[in-house]
């Protein structure tokens, strides 16, 4: 046995020093290369590892990036797919390189992102202490199916590690509701903050899974979340463990919040925009106090807390600021368009579309997304569109009031990254996954910066 995990923890670290010396990422192949010859490699170099795990459709790199932030700076050593490979064949390929040859772990702590539909078998492999579930929305349908699936699918993971600790999002009802189907110990996590009482027009969870009455909300977020009840059957929100009671912009940028939890009140700035970060941070805080970590120093570490390579992550090219915000669905891209609505003066935005695999082959999704919101609120003088399905980004553009004069379409990243260098205004980048890996190497290289595994 020993013998087999040392000949699979070889071929995967070569694969990888091969790959990169050809300028290639490395991060899932090795992991399948060493499956193939142990797929019990996982469960091995996992069982003396304490791990949290993070899950859901929208916000999981994020999240995991701020729980590996509050570790790195209390000076407590992690292991992590950081570049965020997370399905079976990354995540193992992360333990591996973690690992000494024999299998011996260097590292007692791992915070792992999980991709929904790779969570049961990761789950059953890991054993997790603790982990969380972000939100779950609509996304790749072409893969995932409807939503549901989704939440089937995190289920069947929580089922396998009893043992751990369910962080829910309360605010979610396809996550809150989790804890009625699994037998997991749980904690919740919400926004209790001032909102609206009725939910968007098109919600991913419009109806009572338990009896399909629609939902009535005391106070939304946005998309389905917010203080959901069924008025039928009596089933709602559930009160959070560590709710967000209050968020105001920082004057340095950010949030500044304040959150209730069992450790006490706690007091801090998330560095980064957007009420989302805010969630993905709420997030964070509930998995860091469900594996006892020091909270108040947990929460004083996210003022630190950088974007992760793709979200709201920001680049120079030259003396041009560009910021990536990546999108994937209807939820995530609304979010977006706000954001980018808020940006005070002129900027160039840049519609990014493909249809690869990664990505869902299906793009219907972005005439469910609110662009007419953005159009509707302010106008541009000039705008870009790029990738595989970038006509079919012109046209729903077009659909939603922007000038089709002023849409210019790039053939290729580095037609757009040669049309950013040089502008004198902010650019933002609206792109979905891949065409984000291509655009995001491609302005690195020209500015200067690593590769996005680096």
């Amino acid at each position: 046995m020993r013998l087999r995990v040392m000949l699979a923890c070889a071929a995967c670290r070569i694969s990888r020093f091969v790959l990169r010396l050809f300028g290639r990422g490395g991060t899932a192949l090795p992991g399948k290369i060493a499956l193939r010859l142990y797929p019990g490699l996982l469960a091995r170099l996992a069982r003396p590892v304490d791990v949290i795990m993070v899950t859901g459709t929208n916000g999981k790199t994020t999240t995991a990036a701020m729980l590996r932030h509050m570790l790195e700076q209390a000076g407590r050593p992690c292991l992590s797919n950081r570049a965020g490979a997370n399905l079976l064949s990354g995540i193992t390929a992360e333990f591996v390189f973690s690992a000494s040859l024999t299998g011996r772990p260097r590292k007692k702590l791992a915070v792992i992102e999980c991709d929904e539909g790779a969570f049961p078998a990761a789950a059953q492999a890991i054993r997790p202490k603790a982990v969380v579930v972000t939100n779950l929305f609509r996304d790749q349908l072409d893969r995932y199916g409807e939503v549901t699936h989704a939440r089937r699918s995190i289920l069947s993971g929580l089922e396998k590690a009893p043992e751990a600790v369910a962080c829910l999002n309360a605010d979610c009802s396809l996550t809150a509701t989790l804890h009625l189907d699994a037998g997991n110990p749980c904690l919740f996590y919400g926004l209790d903050i001032p909102g609206e009482g009725e939910a968007a027009a098109v919600s991913d969870a419009p109806h009572c899974l338990g009896c399909g009455a629609r939902y009535a909300y005391r106070r939304h977020t946005y998309a389905h979340l917010g203080d959901w009840y069924c008025p039928e059957c009596g089933r709602e929100r559930p009160r959070p463990d560590y709710s967000v009671t209050s968020v105001a912009p920082a004057p340095e940028g950010g949030s500044l919040v304040t959150m209730a939890a069992p450790e006490g009140n706690l007091n801090f700035r998330v560095a980064l925009p957007a009420l989302y970060n805010v969630c993905n941070a709420a997030a964070a805080l509930a998995g860091a106090g469900a594996m006892g970590w020091d909270l108040p120093a947990a929460a004083r570490s996210l003022e630190s807390f950088g974007a992760v390579f793709g979200r709201m992550e920001s680049l120079r090219l030259g003396d041009t600021p560009v910021q990536i915000v990546l999108v994937k669905n209807p939820a995530g891209c609304d979010r977006a368009l706000e954001y980018l609505a808020s940006v005070p003066g002129e900027c160039f935005p840049v519609f990014c579309l493909n249809d690869n695999l990664a990505d869902g082959t299906d793009v219907s999704w972005i005439w469910d997304a609110a662009y007419e919101s953005l159009f509707a609120r302010r106008s541009f003088s000039q705008i870009g569109v790029y990738g595989t399905r970038a006509q079919d980004m012109r046209l729903r553009l077009k659909y939603a009031g922007a000038d089709d004069e002023k849409i210019q379409v790039f053939d290729t990243a580095d037609e757009l990254v040669a049309a950013v260098r040089g502008l004198s205004v902010p650019v933002y980048i609206l792109p979905n996954y891949t065409s984000m890996l291509v655009v995001r190497d491609k302005l690195a290289a020209a500015g200067g910066g690593g590769k996005f595994w680096e």
